[in-house]
């Protein structure tokens, strides 16, 4: 959500720059750096009597490629980011296809956790305005979401080149720095940028940041930093959250429930606070205060699905599986659909509590809000394997293996098939695996499900020497006792 704040400022920024200069001057392109994209001006005097007004155009004109590309920037300007994407897609298909546009469409793409398609839209927005500061920066931040800091820092270097006095470019620079543990020369480079513009809080937060996230913690210059913000702005969320960290760090509990409360306090209808008392308590292994500040959370918070997954996930770290189950079940009648949720729920069900049904429910709610899901339709089929319904595992290993092409999908239909006693489908199954191994990482188990195959089907001879190949991965043991059981009946007849 920072990023997005800041993104959110860079282009309140242009915005101010863009009111004194006629509405053809991005159309003109004039070489060297743009003013950043931004809103076009509105006569209206708030976004949302603007919004309703462009609203209504694009029902009375759909094709109307201006005022759905203007109506999408301000949705996503008003955190309305889904809606206002898809009139921003629209004025792209409509023709309209430049620098702005794609800006939009990228804040839209992060904002909704499509990192790869944030990138690619900052991309096209670079392309047509290649010198924009904003695009850049923003582009680099996309970057470093996306795990590509070797891009990030090319982007980096070329916005120095081309506004070697911005603060912003140093800023950018900065924080790639310090994202590939430059910690020294992160910190130099956000300096450089606070002596440009002494009112660069981000620069000044990304210095107080970097003590705590450096290899070795230093929480004290850390705090110094964090309470030189908050002497300038006492209601900073981002360096009270810094400094309830910084705090904790230095386990001084309650300093740092009393800054998380203060946090509380200026975001009111947030739960993230009161949770992160709750964590810090659980971290501290405080486990009473942990749970009494999530009961408290839940309290304030009573629609909040957080406070009880966070304890779900605990109590599975925990072991407490069956006190996880409930709270995961809570969780779940807030959110239905979350998915996320439903996979961490179904597998825990599957695989430690072993109640299947419950398991294959999660699974098929999973698949039926995205029956295209690889990963669920393989679970779904574990779940049907788990209760010897192995038809239906077989399909829904199936449909996994046609979206996603992946070992485990591959390797359970077979199973799938044996079970069916479907030898000659589960031998070639079998048979195309054993031809695509990791010579490095063998599958031994592969090899006992191919002996097994091949003796079921009568072929003592491959059947033979499935075995001993097995064997030769898993000498001892009750899978190798019965390996060589099953040689001996082979090669004696009976």
């Amino acid at each position: 959500m920072g990023r997005y704040l800041v993104a959110m400022l860079f282009a309140l920024v242009v915005l101010a720059a863009m009111l004194g200069a006629p509405p053809s001057s991005l159309a003109a392109k004039p070489k060297g750096p743009q003013p950043s994209p931004s809103p076009s001006f509105s006569p209206t005097p708030t976004p949302e009597e603007r919004i309703t007004t462009l609203s209504q155009t694009v029902r009375d004109n759909p094709n109307d490629k201006e005022a759905q590309s203007e109506l999408g920037e301000l949705l996503v300007e008003t955190g309305k980011s889904s809606e206002g994407r898809d009139h921003l897609e629209t004025a792209v298909r409509l023709g309209q296809n430049d620098a702005q546009v794609w800006f939009f469409i990228g804040m839209a793409d992060r904002e909704l956790g499509d990192l790869p398609d944030a990138v690619t839209s900052f991309e096209r927005a670079e392309l047509l305005d290649p010198g924009n500061q904003a695009v850049l920066s923003n582009l680099v931040d996309a970057y470093l979401a996306a795990g590509r800091p070797n891009d990030a820092l090319r982007i980096a270097n070329r916005a120095m080149q081309l506004h070697p006095n911005d603060s912003l470019s140093y800023e950018t620079l900065g924080t790639v720095q310090l994202t590939q543990g430059k910690f020294d020369e992160g910190r130099a480079s956000l300096t450089k940028a606070i002596a440009l513009d002494p009112k660069d809080v981000r620069a000044k937060l990304l210095i107080a940041r970097s003590y705590l996230t450096q290899k070795n913690p230093d929480p004290d210059k850390a705090l110094a930093q964090y309470n030189a913000i908050l002497a300038d702005d006492p209601k900073n969320i981002e360096a009270l959250s810094g400094k309830a960290d910084a705090l904790g760090q230095k386990n001084d509990i309650g300093g740092a429930v009393d800054a998380w409360q203060q946090v509380a306090k200026l975001e009111p209808d947030s739960v993230e606070p009161e949770d992160n008392i709750a964590q810090l308590y659980l971290d501290k292994k405080m486990v009473d205060q942990g749970r009494q500040a999530f009961a408290q959370a839940i309290k304030d918070h009573p629609k909040a699905v957080e406070p009880w997954a966070m304890q779900a996930e605990y109590d599975t770290r925990q072991h407490n599986y069956l006190q996880a189950e409930k709270e995961y079940e809570q969780a779940l009648a807030l959110e239905p659909g979350n998915a996320e949720l439903l996979f961490e729920y179904a597998r825990m069900e599957l695989i430690v509590l072993r109640h299947y049904t419950k398991a294959q429910d999660a699974f098929s709610r999973i698949v039926n809000e995205q029956p295209g899901n690889p990963e669920a339709l393989f679970w779904l089929g574990q779940a049907y394997a788990a209760q010897g319904q192995w038809a239906q595992a077989r399909d829904e290993y199936q449909q996994s293996f046609q979206l996603a092409r992946t070992y485990p999908a591959l390797f359970n239909l077979g199973l799938a098939y044996f079970n069916l006693q479907n030898y000659k489908e589960a031998r070639q199954i079998f048979e195309a695996l054993a031809g695509h191994q990791d010579k490095s990482h063998p599958d031994p188990q592969l090899w006992f499900v191919m002996g097994e195959t091949y003796r079921h089907l009568g072929d003592k001879q491959d059947a033979t020497a499935a075995y001993k190949r097995y064997l030769t991965y898993v000498p001892s043991g009750a899978g190798a006792d019965k390996a060589r059981t099953y040689i001996k009946q082979l090669n004696t007849g009976s």
